[in-house]
């Protein structure tokens, strides 16, 4: 499945496989793709599927959306080795899973069923 990796900044390692839906991308934890960098909106752009992969599109982010080393100014659609720079944070797409990754929107959804888990009473 495709996926953005995060390659430098306080995520990095982390990846995120892309869903077969929009997603939006940011520094708010409502995001579906939390990237911690001050240079980052709390909403920066959105990915969404297109065609057989992902197009990626500022959310008028202030610090705007670098890719390959030039900004967009409109929608554009992700080849596999992308190099996206949102604020001082980089991420890589990938249009393949690489299993030795691990996916971290994964590991928020169970994060977050284990803390509604223990804040339920029995």
């Amino acid at each position: 499945m495709p996926s953005l990796t995060i390659v430098t900044g306080e995520n990095a390692g982390k990846q995120f496989v892309l869903a077969k839906r929009p997603l939006s991308i940011g520094r708010d934890p409502a995001r579906d793709i939390q990237v911690i960098d001050p240079k980052v909106s709390r909403k920066h752009a959105i990915v969404r599927p297109e065609g057989d992969g992902h197009a990626l599109a500022s959310a008028k982010a202030l610090n705007g959306v670098i890719i390959n080393g030039n900004e967009i100014d409109a929608e554009r659609v992700l080849a596999d080795g992308d190099r996206i720079r949102l604020g001082d944070t980089e991420l890589v797409y990938a249009s393949s899973d690489e299993p030795d990754r691990t996916n971290a929107l994964h590991q928020r959804k169970q994060a977050d069923r284990k803390l509604r888990e223990n804040n339920t009473l029995m």
